[in-house]
């Protein structure tokens, strides 16, 4: 229980339902950033295996091209795509991330969607950067995501219900 002197408001602090809009925000937020890093990380697998295939097959042309001077670009032209894949991906869930948002913050209030949604994006980007990118993380990085996680599951379950006083 909280009390504002100001405005001789009670605000009671109970358990509710999860607000799992603002958490979705989050989610979209942090597999956004992990796209555009497939988008636009030089080194990324999926561009990279398509010009390497793509070369390969193209080796005696570019054998020839090297013999006389010019050079063919539609091996680098098609390993363009899947970074705009990537890219157009990342901006569909940037879109969503935005919708769900502004749905969290009508659904819990603007300051725990805020928490919630970066405390989630967080976490994803955590996830994401053990999964898909190798990162090592140390004791103190978990330590300390150990108490992101435990505050946005507190915000997540937890109602302000308001109780004006006279």
């Amino acid at each position: 229980i909280f009390y504002h002197l100001s405005s001789k408001t009670y605000y009671i602090m109970a358990g509710g339902r999860i607000k799992y809009k603002a958490m979705l925000s989050g989610f979209f937020s942090g597999t956004a950033s992990c796209m555009a890093k497939y988008g636009l990380d030089p080194s990324s697998p999926l561009p990279s295996w398509v010009l390497q295939r793509c070369l390969d097959a193209h080796a005696a042309q570019a054998q020839e091209d090297l013999n006389d001077g010019s050079m063919d670009y539609t091996c680098i032209a098609i390993s363009l795509l899947p970074r705009g894949m990537f890219l157009l991906i990342m901006l569909g869930l940037n879109l969503l991330m935005v919708a769900s948002f502004m749905q969290g913050m009508n659904e819990s209030g603007t300051v725990v969607a805020t928490a919630l949604g970066t405390g989630t994006n967080f976490s994803m980007s955590a996830v994401y950067g053990v999964l898909l990118f190798n990162e090592k993380l140390n004791t103190v990085w978990l330590f300390g995501f150990s108490l992101i996680l435990l505050g946005v599951s507190m915000l997540a379950s937890v109602t302000v219900k308001t109780v004006k006083t006279n």
